[in-house]
């Protein structure tokens, strides 16, 4: 009986040590230095399940990075500031406590967001956006996409959308009618009127930018 005693608890030690040494695969080198310079509690040069289990914001502005996919390991994050870094094509998905993410000045190309059932505010402005996804992503109030390429916008999805700034795209059209808590639009530099906004029977949205 002792002996078995012991075997299970040799069996656990192991098992713990697995888990809280096990190193996880980075494809971002400049994104694996900036988490360890920050998060690397035990000082140890790696990321630890552990670790990053603990790691709530991330503000990772002008590391170099240039590749999203390593935010796939942090599950409980709930902010993600990837400001002034070069990533052509940003992805994020299945973060399910994500409440914030910013990009912005990122040389950005594409945007694809996908189930992130808790995001809140997205910015995105000051990059070359030409399309933008966003599935899975309802309780979104705030999107800034200002100082982009998109000709292009649907928002009829966000339901809670309360801000939406567009200025300084290439959108010559732009329907709201589904967008029932939205309080402001801005559509400046767009060369839109406002006969160009499908707002349906949605009355006191505060739009600014349209041509007369």
């Amino acid at each position: 009986m002792m002996k078995i005693k012991i075997f299970t608890a040799l069996a656990f030690i192991s098992g713990l040590s697995l888990f809280y040494g096990q190193k996880l695969d980075f494809k971002d080198k400049n994104f694996e230095k900036a988490v360890l310079e920050n998060f690397d509690l035990n000082k140890n040069g790696t990321m630890e399940p552990m670790e990053i289990g603990m790691v709530t914001n991330l503000f990772l502005v002008q590391k170099g990075i240039t590749s999203t996919d390593d935010l796939r390991h942090f599950k409980n994050v709930k902010m993600i500031l990837l400001d002034d870094n070069t990533i052509q094509d940003i992805t994020v998905n299945n973060l399910d406590k994500l409440e914030l993410f910013s990009c912005t000045g990122c040389k950005s190309s594409s945007f694809k967001a996908e189930n992130l059932k808790s995001l809140t505010s997205l910015y995105l402005d000051n990059n070359s956006l030409e399309t933008i996804s966003l599935k899975g992503t309802p309780r979104i109030e705030q999107l800034t996409l200002s100082l982009n390429l998109l000709k292009t916008i649907d928002v009829n999805q966000l339901k809670n959308l309360k801000k939406l700034n567009i200025e300084h795209n290439k959108i010559q059209k732009v329907d709201i009618s589904g967008n029932s808590a939205l309080q402001t639009l801005n559509v400046g530099g767009n060369k839109m009127k406002e006969t160009d906004i499908k707002k349906g029977a949605k009355t006191g949205i505060t739009i600014f930018g349209t041509e007369e």
